[in-house]
């Protein structure tokens, strides 16, 4: 049996949508163990004087709860 949780990250850069979903992982993995899937659920454009200033990404980021474990029954 395979249990998961979701979590919803947003992330930016200065850069493009890529480098801000990059900066999502990233930082993601500092804290969360075992992430088996990313969906990128939006993309958004901060616009500041008729210009893109910020690329924007929400992701959903599926992963483990815990590792699994034989059970010794």
């Amino acid at each position: 049996m395979w249990i998961a949780k979701v979590s919803q990250i947003i992330g930016s850069s200065n850069e493009s949508f890529e480098d801000a979903a990059r900066s999502v992982l990233a930082r993601a993995n500092r804290t969360l163990r075992g992430i088996t899937e990313i969906e990128v659920v939006e993309k958004t454009l901060k616009v500041d004087a008729d210009e893109i200033a910020e690329y924007r990404v929400r992701m959903r980021l599926s992963f483990d709860v815990a590792p699994q474990v034989d059970s010794h029954w």
